[in-house]
């Protein structure tokens, strides 16, 4: 199973350059259109469509960034209650659940982005293909599969490894 761990390492790093590149990008976007708009009295046509596309792509390459590092919103009060065996068993299938509807949404994604449709289709300022952003959506759901599937791995060999990493 290291290989299942070097694959979604991998894409981690990968996951952290697009993140601040990208993070970058929105900012120097937003403040090119202020500067533009409010001090030039010129606005960019460009900025704010720019700027929503990289929060997409933040945001999907975000998402699967906080399933790999554990940071995902969770309810833990009920897992804190349980003993040690009930809790390993819903760890597993908690992870189990989400590995499986993260695969079956990269499923659709896929299914969506290759739809004739999506490669006519521009944006509106910049005349922009939309397969450019729209191809966060599959990227960042293959990530959360990837990830996923590691943590699930994982959950099988170590049993509850939330608690351990809170109480290491």
């Amino acid at each position: 199973m290291k290989w299942i761990q070097r694959i979604s390492n991998l894409c981690y790093a990968s996951e952290r350059i697009l993140a601040v590149l990208l993070f970058a990008f929105m900012v120097i976007s937003i403040l090119l259109g202020v500067f533009f708009r409010y001090f030039l009295n010129n606005p960019l046509s460009w900025s704010d469509e720019f700027a929503i596309f990289a929060l997409v792509w933040i945001t999907f390459i975000g998402g699967s960034m906080s399933l790999k590092v554990k940071k995902a919103a969770a309810m833990t009060f009920v897992m804190d209650v349980v003993p040690v065996a009930v809790r390993k068993v819903c760890v597993a299938a908690g992870t189990l659940l989400v590995l499986f509807f993260s695969a079956y949404l990269l499923y659709l994604s896929i299914r969506w982005f290759l739809s004739p449709n999506i490669l006519i289709q521009r944006s509106q300022a910049v005349g922009l293909p939309m397969i450019i952003p729209y191809v966060a959506i599959p990227l960042g759901f293959l990530f959360m599969t990837v990830h996923a599937l590691e943590i699930f791995a994982e959950s099988l060999r170590n049993g509850d490894s939330r608690r351990e990493e809170a109480s290491g």
